[in-house]
């Protein structure tokens, strides 16, 4: 699938106008200032489908920002600029973002993929800058920075004031060899903070890789997708278990030859502490890490590169989603039914089908259409979106009680329930024979007015 840039989602404005204009143009240097303009610019054209998050500070107080595209409960993650020089990769993630928006709003097919229909089940977790202090100090230099920091960095940079090689963070430390993965082995770091390859004093001391390593945890991707430059390689393989290699190779197979890029072979002792090696480590999913364009020495990639690297990777963000729902989808067999249920207690609130993702939040009795079910996990609307409940037996019904009013007659000792369930914890005591009021009625019990309130009885008892 190859396509000249911005060609792709060309279409014609609908009849009524309202068509959501280009706002990124990868075609120029995407600055921390002007990538944090444009994430406020999508997400207001986007509002339904783009959520923006700080996910940490750095060091000089600029803010990592996450953005999610799309509504499905699986999730991959992409992310740019761990090394400040390798900026290209906060170009591409913008205009990705740009682009699968458009489609999505516009319901158009991206390639061979209906990305509307893709993204409601699969959201894209973009970073698309890690390192906004030394992608600031790469593209700015000193002046961006206050004064009293100047010298320090010329001593980091080996005592040049020119700043194009630059890879670490404003500290002088290499964030993509931050992360807990081998760290120790990590070969050729220099021993004190310098432009490059310095591996810090300990792994996650920086506030770039601790803030990735958080938001993998709160994201729980299935697929984990770095950007770096240069040189037009793909990088797979991390002590991956002998399970995972199939799945992880096919995975890489595709992904070059949508590319064109090489695949590192894999390593018996490879040299950690990058992003991905951590997360094929700690989660056993896939991570890959791509260096984009043709190899430069020492600097960024030329804004003309932008073309190839476009019509390379273009539809990679959308084949991740379409592979992370299927691994999302075997790991919760969820079953896609509409099911009528009545909350009767008050329930918490998950992000998935699983105890480790609350929302923080609860649910009050309410009737309600779940649209999918996973055991004794049913999700349903709220005013947070979708979410999901785990409710026990007597949490809940299946269907809806409906409005019945009647006049009955008791001619016996009638035990009243809190809830519709004969179950010793409901009893609230006994009715003597008298003449009540129905309100509500399910299956053979029915919802009455007494001095207590409304409580619910079984159609035998009368």
């Amino acid at each position: 699938m190859i396509f000249a840039a911005g060609s792709a989602l060309g279409a014609a404005p609908q009849a009524n106008g309202t068509i959501n204009k280009d706002i990124v143009d990868p075609y120029q240097t995407y600055t921390y200032e002007l990538t944090a303009q444009h994430i406020d610019q999508l997400a207001a054209a986007y509002p339904d489908l783009i959520q923006v998050k700080t996910i940490g500070k750095t060091d000089f107080d600029r803010d990592i920002k996450a953005v999610k595209l799309g509504k499905g409960e699986a999730t991959v993650l992409i992310d740019g600029s761990q090394h400040a020089r390798e900026w290209m990769g906060t170009n591409l993630i913008m205009y990705m973002i740009d682009r699968y928006a458009y489609a999505y709003e516009h319901n158009m097919k991206y390639g061979d993929y209906i990305v509307r229909d893709l993204l409601n089940q699969c959201s894209i977790w973009f970073v698309p800058m890690v390192n906004p202090d030394g992608v600031t100090l790469q593209q700015q230099g000193l002046d961006a920075f206050p004064e009293d920091y100047h010298s320090w960095f010329v001593g980091m940079n080996g005592g040049s004031r020119d700043f194009k090689r630059w890879k670490a963070n404003a500290s002088g430390i290499d964030i993509n060899r931050q992360y807990p993965a081998m760290w120790t082995g990590i070969r050729n770091s220099p021993k004190y903070p310098m432009f490059k390859n310095y591996k810090g004093s300990e792994p996650a001391e920086t506030a770039e890789a601790v803030s990735m390593i958080h938001f993998a945890y709160e994201t729980d991707p299935e697929i984990a997708f770095s950007y770096h430059s240069s040189g037009e390689v793909l990088y797979w393989y991390f002590n991956t278990s002998p399970e995972h290699m199939a799945r992880d190779k096919r995975m890489a197979d595709t992904i070059s030859n949508m590319t064109g890029y090489s695949q590192i072979k894999p390593a018996k002792d490879p040299s950690g502490g990058g992003f991905t090696d951590w997360f094929i480590a700690q989660f056993g999913r896939p991570g890959f890490t791509a260096e984009l364009g043709p190899y430069q020495v020492e600097t960024e990639l030329p804004l003309w590169t932008f073309t190839d690297i476009w019509d390379e990777n273009q539809a990679i963000g959308l084949y991740l989603a379409s592979e992370g729902y299927k691994l999302w989808h075997e790991r919760y067999p969820v079953e896609w039914a509409n099911t009528n249920i009545q909350l009767l207690e008050p329930v918490p609130l998950y992000n998935r089908p699983d105890a480790s993702f609350p929302v923080g939040a609860q649910l009050n009795g309410a009737k309600l259409t779940a649209d999918a079910r996973l055991g004794d996990w049913y999700r349903i609307p709220t005013w947070l979106g979708p979410k999901w409940v785990r409710l026990n037996p007597s949490a809940y019904l299946i269907g809806h009680s409906e409005k019945h009013t009647e006049h009955i007659s008791l001619t016996a000792q009638t035990p009243m329930y809190k809830h519709p369930k004969e179950d010793g914890s409901m009893l609230l005591g006994q009715l003597t024979p008298q003449e009540i009021d129905t309100v509500e009625r399910w299956n053979d019990w029915y919802l009455v007015k007494t001095w207590l309130g409304n409580v619910w009885i079984q159609n035998k008892r009368i």
